[in-house]
């Protein structure tokens, strides 16, 4: 059997309600922030979140860092985040045809590179970083 040391960590979560008045909800949200951490009548909730792995080494007493990163890779299911959620794009004809998701709310943005004999007019070309064109379509569920 191989002995392993891992960091285990929890996130101990702290709550802070503030009012603001703004124009936009994004506004208001960058105020709530700038104002909940300028005050100092934080408290803590009972709930703490599930327990993680921060980071792993392979030895008796070793250190499980190797820089800012855990020494041996920390498989995403462990990881505070847990395993990302997936994302299948069903394509056909050029077309997309469907887009599922397991495992958690994502946005899906699609790029198609077939613009060939697009109608700049009808369609939303745009160029990416190295100047070839496509089309963008959000297909969140």
């Amino acid at each position: 059997m191989t002995i392993y040391t891992v960091q285990c960590a929890y996130a101990a979560y702290y709550a802070n309600t503030v009012e603001v008045e703004e124009e936009s909800l994004e506004a208001a949200l960058e105020h709530a922030i700038e104002t909940a951490n300028d005050d100092p009548h934080w408290k803590a909730l009972d709930h703490c979140g599930p327990t993680f792995v921060d980071a792993v080494a392979e030895g008796a007493d070793a250190d499980p860092w190797s820089g800012m990163a855990s020494a041996l890779p920390v498989p995403d299911r462990f990881t505070e985040e847990g395993e990302p959620p997936t994302v299948t794009v069903i394509m056909e004809g050029g077309i997309v045809q469907d887009v599922t998701v397991a495992g958690g709310r994502v946005h899906v943005l699609v790029k198609d590179y077939d613009t060939e004999g697009l109608d700049p007019a009808v369609y939303d070309i745009r160029r990416d970083e190295n100047g070839d064109e496509y089309t963008l379509t959000d297909r969140s569920p």
